[in-house]
C-alpha cells in the first residue's frame, strides 16, 4: 500500500528553524524555494523563521531584502521576528536602521510591539542622541501599560543629563522609584554627575545614602564623583578617606579617580600632595591621557615651576596642541615670571595652529602683546574681540591703553614721516575706542587716572599728559589727583 504525502508549511518551517539554528543559511534558502515550488504558501511564521536566521548570522542586507519580499506578498512577520531583526541591527550598532525598521513595523505593518521591542528601540534612539523621539516611544510604552525596564530609564536619564535637561532626568528618576525599580550603578553615576554639575551637593550626598540603604555597591566611577564632590564642599578629609577606601578595596584603577583626588588637593592648596597622587598613578602603570597631564600642568604652574610646566606642556603637544586652558595657564606663568619672549613664542605657535581663543585666553594674549610691543597682533585681537562681542575686563584694558599711549608719543618724538603719522593716527583711534570701553565700566575713570599717575611716577610725563588730553577730548574730566601729578 502506497502512502500519499502532501507537503505542509509546518514541516517546511521546522526545517527552516533547524537550518537557521545551525547556521546553514543556504540550505534554509533552498528549503524556502522548494516550498514555493511545491505550491505551499509561506505564512508569517515561516517567513519570520527565515528572517530570524538572517538576523542571527548578521546578514542584514539579505534580511531586509527578504523582509521587503514578504511585505510585497502581504505577509506580516510576527513581533518575535521583528525583535530578532531589531536586536541584531542594534548589536551591530546600526541604530539608524533600527529606527527605520521600527517605523516600518508600527506605521506600515501595524505590528503591536512588546516590552523587548520598546527597550531595543528606545536604546537606539538614545544612542543616536534623539531624546524627544526616545521619549515619544516611552510614552507609547507606558500607554500600553508596560512598566519600562531599569536599563530604559537609565539610558533616558543619562541622555537627558547630556542634553542639559536636568529636571527632566530627575522626573524620570522619581517615576522610576515610584515603580519600585532599584537604580543600577550606571543610573546612580549619571545622577551624581548631574548633581555635581548643578552644584546640588546635598542631593548628591542624599543619593549616596540611599544607595547604602538599598545595598547598591558603588563602583570606582561613583566613588570618584564622590571624591570630587567632597573636595568642592571643603570636606578634604572625607575625600581622602574615600580615596583610601577605594584603594584598599582594590578598585583604584581609573585615571579620573586619581585626577579627582589630585584636584581636591589643588583646591586646598596642597600642590605637593597633588603631585604625589599623580606620581602614584604613573607608578601603578595607569595609562595617562591629556586629562591627567592637564592636571599636572596646573600643579606645576601653581608652584611656579617653569621647567616642569614646560616639560608637561611638551608632552601634551604630542596629543596635538593643548587646549585653551593649558595655553592660558602657561602664558599666565610666563607673564607672572616676566618671561615675555617665551610668551610671545607660544602665541606665535598658537597663531600657526589657528587656535580659537576663548575669552580668558584672549585677555592673556592681549596683555602679552601689549607688554611685548606686538602692536599689530594687539590690534588684530581687539578687532576680533569686538566682532565676536567679547568684552574686556577693565584690568585688561589698561595694557592696550598704555601701549597705544607710549606708541603715540614715540612717533611724535621722531620725524613726522607720513607712514609714522598714519601709525600715530591709528594708535590714537584705537586708544580712543579702548578708552571709551574702559570709561563704560564702573571704575573706568579711576583706572584711567591711576595710569596717568603711574606714567608721572615713572617720569613718562608726555605719556601722562597725552592720556590726560585724550580723556578731556572724550568729554571726561580727570580726577584732581591725576591732574595734580602733571603740575611741575
Amino acid at each position: 500500500m502506497q502512502l500519499c504525502y502532501e507537503p505542509s508549511v509546518v514541516a517546511y518551517t521546522i526545517l527552516l528553524r533547524l537550518y537557521g539554528h545551525t547556521g546553514k543559511i543556504e540550505l534554509a534558502e533552498e528549503t524556502f524555494l522548494e516550498m514555493l515550488e511545491a505550491g505551499v504558501e509561506p505564512d508569517a511564521v515561516a517567513c519570520g523563521t527565515l528572517l530570524c536566521a538572517y538576523a542571527r548570522r548578521g546578514r542584514h542586507g539579505d534580511m531586509m531584502l527578504f523582509y521587503a519580499a514578504t511585505r510585497r506578498r502581504g505577509v506580516v512577520p510576527p513581533v518575535s521576528a521583528f525583535n530578532f531583526m531589531l536586536s541584531s541591527l542594534q548589536k551591530h550598532r546600526l541604530h539608524g536602521k533600527v529606527i527605520h525598521l521600527w517605523n516600518q513595523m508600527v506605521e506600515e505593518a501595524n505590528v503591536v510591539p512588546n516590552q523587548f521591542t520598546y527597550t531595543v528601540v528606545i536604546g537606539s534612539f538614545v544612542k543616536e542622541g534623539l531624546l524627544e523621539e526616545a521619549m515619544d516611544v516611552l510614552g507609547k510604552l507606558k500607554r500600553s501599560r508596560i512598566v519600562p525596564e531599569e536599563a530604559t530609564y537609565s539610558s533616558l536619564i543619562s541622555l537627558s543629563a547630556r542634553h542639559g535637561r536636568g529636571e527632566h532626568a530627575l522626573r524620570l528618576y522619581e517615576e522610576m522609584k515610584d515603580h519600585g525599580i532599584v537604580p543600577s550603578n550606571y543610573t546612580c553615576a549619571s545622577l551624581l554627575a548631574l548633581y555635581d554639575k548643578n552644584e546640588d551637593y546635598s542631593k548628591a550626598l542624599s543619593l549616596f545614602s540611599e544607595m547604602e540603604r538599598s545595598r547598591i555597591v558603588p563602583d570606582e566611577v561613583i566613588y570618584g564623583i564622590l571624591v570630587r564632590i567632597y573636595g568642592k564642599i571643603g570636606l578634604y578629609e572625607d575625600a581622602q578617606r574615600t580615596f583610601e577606601e577605594i584603594d584598599r578595596a582594590g578598585m583604584l584603577s581609573d585615571e579620573q579617580t586619581y585626577v579627582a583626588m589630585a584636584q581636591v588637593h589643588m583646591n586646598a592648596g596642597n600642590y605637593d600632595r597633588a603631585l604625589l597622587v599623580l606620581d602614584s598613578m604613573r607608578s601603578r602603570s595607569v595609562k595617562p591621557s591629556p586629562f591627567s597631564f592637564n592636571a599636572l600642568l596646573r600643579c606645576h604652574v601653581a608652584k611656579e615651576d617653569i621647567a616642569a610646566a614646560e616639560d608637561t606642556f611638551r608632552v601634551l603637544t604630542k596629543y596635538g596642541l593643548p587646549d585653551v586652558f593649558c595655553c592660558n595657564d602657561l602664558l599666565r606663568l610666563y607673564v607672572k615670571l616676566g618671561q615675555l619672549d617665551k610668551a610671545s613664542a607660544l602665541i606665535l605657535e598658537m597663531t600657526k595652529e589657528d587656535v580659537q581663543l576663548d575669552e580668558g585666553l584672549c585677555m592673556t594674549v592681549m596683555e602679552v602683546c601689549c607688554k611685548s610691543g606686538m602692536t599689530e597682533d594687539a590690534d588684530k585681537i581687539l578687532k576680533e574681540m569686538h566682532n565676536d562681542g567679547v568684552t574686556m575686563n577693565s584690568s585688561t584694558m589698561v595694557s592696550p591703553i598704555e601701549m597705544y599711549s607710549r606708541n603715540s608719543i614715540s612717533v611724535i618724538r621722531e620725524e613726522d614721516t607720513s607712514s609714522k603719522m598714519l601709525d600715530c593716527w591709528t594708535d590714537s583711534s584705537a586708544l580712543s575706542t579702548t578708552l571709551k570701553s574702559l570709561l563704560d565700566t564702573p571704575a573706568g575713570l579711576s583706572i584711567a587716572c591711576q595710569l596717568i599717575r603711574k606714567f608721572s611716577r615713572e617720569g613718562s610725563t608726555e605719556e601722562a599728559k597725552f592720556l590726560h588730553e585724550q580723556l578731556t577730548e572724550l568729554g571726561v574730566k580727570p580726577k584732581d589727583s591725576a591732574t595734580a601729578t602733571l603740575i611741575v
